[in-house]
């Protein structure tokens, strides 16, 4: 389903990316980035590992050579136990994962499920895209996957995650909101093996445990 969305939701996820949030209460551009080791970021690091607990409420936008689209996504983690919602637009039905550390159950919106034995198969599954969720919950937290190696990093000057490059992936955090610890707002993901792919994540509302 996901993958007959019009160009038009493209279009729309494009104006969202540009539009204000209207939960965040602080942001930082980072647009200016240091290429060395923050002194802090050894206990940054360790902060941002132990949130275990937490729900995300946003926009996750795909395109790729032959198809395009945006889907609501609310992701909620629990340690090791885990759901994910991806609700397509226009009523067209939503698709919910359900899952831990062992396997992921995923119902799709004409009622079919399907199991999966790894959490990095889900993405996969729904939107034919090979898009680890493992390491998207490493990113999603400021960090770098635990699962991937490093092969370029980079911070802005609070010290906080804005490029990493990981066994082929771009990714990049162009904004962080937050109270009392800041989250990663927007994140950009692209390949340099596949350059037609596009996939943003933005993430309108953090809730931490």
């Amino acid at each position: 389903m996901f993958k007959n969305l019009t160009s038009r939701m493209t279009v729309c996820l494009l104006c969202l990316i540009m539009a204000s949030c209207a939960t965040v209460k602080q942001q930082i551009t980072t647009t200016e980035k240091i290429k060395s080791e923050p002194v802090a970021w050894a206990a940054e690091q360790k902060k941002r590992q132990q949130i275990n607990n937490w729900e995300i409420r946003g926009r996750l936008g795909v395109q790729t050579q032959t198809t395009g689209g945006s889907m609501d996504i609310i992701w909620k983690n629990a340690d090791q136990d885990y759901s994910i919602r991806l609700i397509a637009p226009l009523g067209s039905g939503s698709y919910r994962v359900q899952g831990n550390s062992d396997y992921a159950e995923i119902r799709y919106p004409d009622g079919r499920t399907d199991m999966v034995s790894n959490i990095d198969h889900v993405f996969n599954s729904i939107l034919d895209i090979n898009l680890p969720a493992s390491a998207v919950k490493d990113w999603i937290r400021g960090l770098p996957s635990k699962a991937l190696s490093v092969e370029q990093i980079s911070w802005n000057k609070q010290g906080l995650l804005t490029k990493i490059k990981q066994s082929g992936w771009n990714v990049e955090m162009t904004k962080y909101t937050g109270d009392i610890i800041l989250m990663p707002h927007a994140i950009y993901l692209s390949r340099d093996d596949d350059s037609e792919l596009d996939v943003r994540l933005i993430l309108r509302q953090w809730l931490v445990d």
